[in-house]
């Protein structure tokens, strides 16, 4: 009788093993790439419909960044050809989103959103050896590199505080002009363009970064006490600390190891990994606002991706311990895939904007299939994957696009755009 009853327990006991085994997923590199290829189609796709790609502003930039990214591990014809197909058109010359005032002033033409196509043309200059190319980049750079130098060595001013920000005023600034900066430097051997990014990043760090958090304000109008969540917290941003994660790992990739100024990046980086780990939800997101989950108590998927590639990205370089942060990516890819949408693009994505805000299940912009995108290249070399379970995301109730905050048409870029940029 004895053996009789062991066995059904036996059984029982491999059952769960089973079952407990079952419940992570293994991926493989060949899968991961599968994801984002499935990703880049679906983009595509939508751009087929639609007949045309839209103006290279700050969102197409991060998407073509991504779409860069994600060629270097699955060289899809159909990804190098839209590449092509993203500045032909264009000269290869990024926009100037403000022409009328950018003539007045020249700190509208130095916009770091304008400058973020950059990323992904550069890297196509680097296949193609294209010289109007890196021409027309570096016309631009250099404009905004001396008006960086020169607004910085005019901070004596009576009329100016130390510190004060000028050029790149806005934490996501960080993402879109300073690997443009690091990038033409690399290519070109000139440190004009790396000095004047490392002298605005640091300046911009000065202002926003919270040494104690170890997180970015959005910008100067959001610093607390003087903005606060409902609950009297600091408010934080997912998606604007997103973009601070991702313009870091973006710049070091170009940055030379002997640069005297490289290890403050790569702490800040360490620092604001080490806080976002604490951070993550139990369904592999990051909340809108960081540190008030009540406030917006929802999955947002494009904060999520950024904090996924640029964690990966330190795993990949030795600047992140795997042991710690592997599972964080793990648990934060797991999200991503279950925020796809029935059409393959990325859902859960916060609308434009300045801040932490509702997100919705259908939510979608091409920031977010450009972070997707670089996510999956920098989780193949950390293949194998083993996933949790799908999660269970949470969203805002579903209203019109018109009524959501941020979800709104993409704008002409010859006239004022809307942006995620300056403080409102």
């Amino acid at each position: 009788m004895k053996n009789l009853f062991a066995l059904p327990s036996l059984l029982a006991a491999l059952i769960f093993s089973t079952a407990a085994h079952a419940d992570h997923r293994v991926m493989t590199r060949d899968q991961i790439i599968a994801e984002g290829q499935k990703m880049a189609d679906a983009q595509l796709a939508q751009f087929a419909k639609k007949k045309q790609h839209a103006s290279p502003d700050w969102e197409m930039g991060v998407l073509w960044a991504g779409f860069s990214d994600f060629y270097k591990v699955s060289p899809d014809p159909k990804i190098h050809d839209a590449l092509l197909k993203s500045g032909e058109q264009f000269a290869w010359k990024p926009i100037v989103s403000y022409p009328a005032i950018a003539k007045k002033m020249r700190l509208h033409a130095s916009n770091a959103d304008d400058l973020c196509i950059g990323q992904a043309w550069l890297a196509v200059y680097e296949e193609t050896k294209n010289p109007a190319i890196l021409a027309a980049i570096k016309e631009r750079l250099d404009v905004a590199s001396d008006f960086i130098q020169a607004d910085a060595a005019s901070l004596n001013k009576a009329d100016k505080k130390p510190g004060d920000l000028r050029v790149w005023s806005w934490c996501d600034a960080l993402f879109m002009a300073p690997a443009v900066h690091a990038h033409l430097s690399a290519l070109t051997g000139d440190a004009k363009y790396r000095n004047a990014m490392h002298t605005e990043w640091w300046r911009a760090s000065a202002v926003m970064y919270d040494e104690t958090e170890h997180l970015y304000f959005r910008d100067a109008g959001k610093i607390f006490p003087k903005k606060k969540t409902a609950s009297g917290k600091k408010v934080f941003w997912a998606r604007g600390n997103g973009w601070v994660m991702g313009g870091l790992v973006r710049v070091l990739e170009f940055l030379p190891k002997d640069d005297p100024v490289r290890p403050r990046y790569e702490q800040q980086l360490r620092y604001m990994s080490a806080k976002l780990a604490t951070l993550q939800r139990p369904d592999g997101t990051w909340s809108a606002s960081l540190l008030d989950y009540d406030e917006f108590p929802y999955s947002e998927s494009s904060g999520t991706a950024f904090n996924c590639y640029a964690m990966a990205w330190g795993i990949n370089h030795g600047l992140l311990d795997e042991k710690t942060y592997r599972p964080v990516v793990e648990k934060a890819w797991a999200s991503l895939l279950a925020s796809r949408r029935a059409d393959g693009l990325l859902g859960y994505v916060q609308g434009v904007a300045h801040g932490p805000a509702a997100v919705y299940a259908d939510g979608n912009r091409t920031y977010g299939t450009g972070a997707f995108m670089m996510a999956a290249a920098q989780l193949a070399p950390l293949a194998p994957l083993t996933l949790p379970p799908p999660p269970q995301l949470t969203a805002a109730t579903p209203k019109p696009t018109s009524e959501r905050s941020g979800e709104r048409k993409r704008p002409d870029p010859n006239s004022v755009p809307i942006k995620e940029n300056h403080p409102q």
